[in-house]
């Protein structure tokens, strides 16, 4: 039976099988997104789950920020598959980004992240937008939840593409790697995105610009829900993860500073949403 393999101070999960998709996580990433096999950490149970690996250079920050955003949605009370780093052999990738992906490290192993497959049979996605898709996923229940979610974590980000969709008007939303607007942010100041609207929040101006105005409505009550209700906090062996991902120690801590008091502006950042270029005048008349 494989062994658990120790990356610093924390069991990580190993990658046995590898199968590459065809399409890129983001045509922003340079990431390769694979379905496979995953020894999980603390045991011997094998998961089929999304693996991503990271180029060498954004590595360390991208792997931290899919594990942290993962933390951070459940504290939220929404549905997040289980997310965690994996070590996987630089044979299992694929040969045309294998080099790229390697780099000049001699290590045995090239980490990522893996995300247990969250489908009810088998991973299945929606690859073409069309005005339908566009129509279930605004009717979506959590739809107005993740939207609130994805400008509290800044993530730029989220398509069509990163919605599993599991049965109708059913998603599980993966991909977090562009959380804070897609910045580099390890040793920056996070205060400067204390306050900063997440233009490109697609779930938001999808609902803003959608004929529903109970979506709407949803949308800002979970912000001022969340504003008064949800505090989070710093997840157990936050400094592993940060040793793991080279992360500045205690980057965590101010983080979650950050994003509280980001969680006290939401209402005002979700109703900037709604008003930016009058999208509902012509409508409304």
């Amino acid at each position: 039976m494989t062994q658990p393999i120790e990356l610093g101070l924390a069991v990580i999960g190993i990658v046995e099988q590898l199968t590459p998709r065809l399409r890129r996580a983001s045509d922003q990433s340079q990431n390769d997104v694979y379905v496979g096999t995953v020894l999980l950490p603390h045991g011997d149970l094998r998961v089929r789950a999304y693996v991503k690996v990271f180029p060498p250079r954004d590595r360390g920050q991208l792997v931290y920020n899919e594990v942290i955003a993962h933390h951070f949605a459940k504290q939220c009370g929404l549905p997040s598959p289980l997310t965690f780093p994996c070590v996987c052999r630089p044979a299992q990738l694929r040969a045309a980004t294998r080099t790229m992906m390697v780099g000049e490290s001699s290590s045995e192993f090239v980490m990522g992240v893996a995300s247990i497959d969250c489908a009810r049979r088998e991973i299945k996605q929606s690859v073409v937008r069309s005005e339908m898709v566009v129509a279930e996923v605004t009717s979506w229940p959590d739809v107005a939840r993740w939207a609130v979610f994805d400008e509290l974590m800044g993530n730029d980000d989220r398509h069509i593409d990163n919605l599993v969709r599991r049965g109708p008007r059913d998603y599980m939303p993966i991909d977090h790697e562009r959380i804070l607007f897609g910045d580099p942010w390890f040793g920056s100041t996070l205060q400067q995105l204390q306050t900063r609207s997440c233009d490109p929040n697609i779930l938001a101006n999808t609902i803003a610009e959608g004929a529903d105005p109970q979506a709407r409505q949803r949308m800002l009550q979970v912000a001022h829900d969340w504003m008064l209700k949800t505090v989070l906090e710093e997840p157990p062996k936050a400094r592993t993860l940060e040793r793991r991902c080279h992360a500045p120690e205690g980057i965590t801590t101010q983080l979650v500073d950050m994003l509280n008091i980001r969680r006290s502006k939401l209402p005002p950042l979700m109703q900037w949403h709604l008003q930016k270029g009058d999208l509902f005048r012509v409508s409304s008349q």
